[in-house]
């Protein structure tokens, strides 16, 4: 038995599945790591790989003039050592080449599209909020784009979300500082580890400050329009999510603009 030539044909009859897994995890979505076990990944990969295998055979036996021949496929898996059995293999595989070749082709192409089209599916759907098996491997991306507030145990809606303001406490120079601003983005690094928050439109305060009641001088606004926190300076992350609705001054009432007009004036 020629144990590399059998652990080809076994890759190959798996590629389908893996090659649906990676589209499927193609995204920020998923945590990309650079240290998968191939073996598991492979492994994870049978049942995919198996009903794409099947399909594809189904269709060249019911819609071409060809067949697949198991008996060939059999003995290469197997490693015969027959001559005779040997050569009649490689003399299949020789006078049908092009054919396996476009065979397998086609079947790595749609599993790749069968990866790419169930992502798109159960995304479509909201799948993945509503069941937690369906769920991607980057929990941040729930948290942070907020469609955390549309599993089941959450009595919240994410359709109702306009803006996402982040509060980051932080720990410089012994002292705590509180970030605010709107969320712009966030990194990960390739275990799923929250690297760095970004925020847009960001002021801070010292928490010593909050006692103070004039808010210029609680908050300072950062000369800039975008800033990084890394996450080795970070405390704790507070998410505020907000449904904000555009109204016109002529719908408010008198008392809602007064109102209106003091909150601005008191900043």
């Amino acid at each position: 038995m020629n144990i590399a030539f059998t652990t080809i044909i076994i890759f190959i009859i798996l590629a389908p599945g893996f090659l649906a897994r990676i589209s499927y995890h193609s995204s920020k979505l998923s945590i990309s790591n650079p240290n998968k076990n191939i073996v598991t990944e492979l492994t994870l990969s049978i049942i995919p790989a198996l009903i794409l295998q099947s399909l594809g055979i189904f269709l060249v036996n019911r819609y071409s003039s060809y067949s697949i021949d198991f008996e060939t496929l059999g003995n290469l898996m197997l490693g015969s050592t027959t001559n005779g059995v040997v050569s009649n293999n490689f003399r299949s595989i020789e006078a049908f080449k092009f054919q396996i070749f476009f065979y397998n082709f086609f079947v790595f192409s749609f599993a790749f599209l069968s990866g790419y089209l169930t992502r798109k599916v159960i995304r479509f759907t909201k799948a993945d909020r509503k069941i937690r098996y369906l769920r991607f491997t980057n929990k941040w991306h729930y948290i942070f784009s907020g469609e955390c507030l549309d599993f089941p145990d959450v009595p919240d809606n994410y359709e109702n979300i306009t803006e996402k303001i982040v509060n980051v406490l932080c720990k410089v120079n012994g002292k705590n500082i509180l970030y605010s601003g709107t969320l712009f983005n966030y990194y990960i690094d390739s275990n799923g580890n929250l690297e760095a928050v970004h925020l847009k439109f960001p002021i801070r305060r010292m928490l010593e400050d909050d006692n103070e009641e004039d808010y210029h001088k609680r908050y300072y606004e950062i000369e800039s329009r975008y800033l990084v926190i890394p996450n080795t300076d970070i405390i704790n992350i507070n998410f505020r999510y907000f449904n904000l609705t555009e109204v016109q001054e002529s719908e408010l009432t008198s008392d809602e603009l007064n109102t209106l007009i003091d909150s601005n004036t008191d900043m």
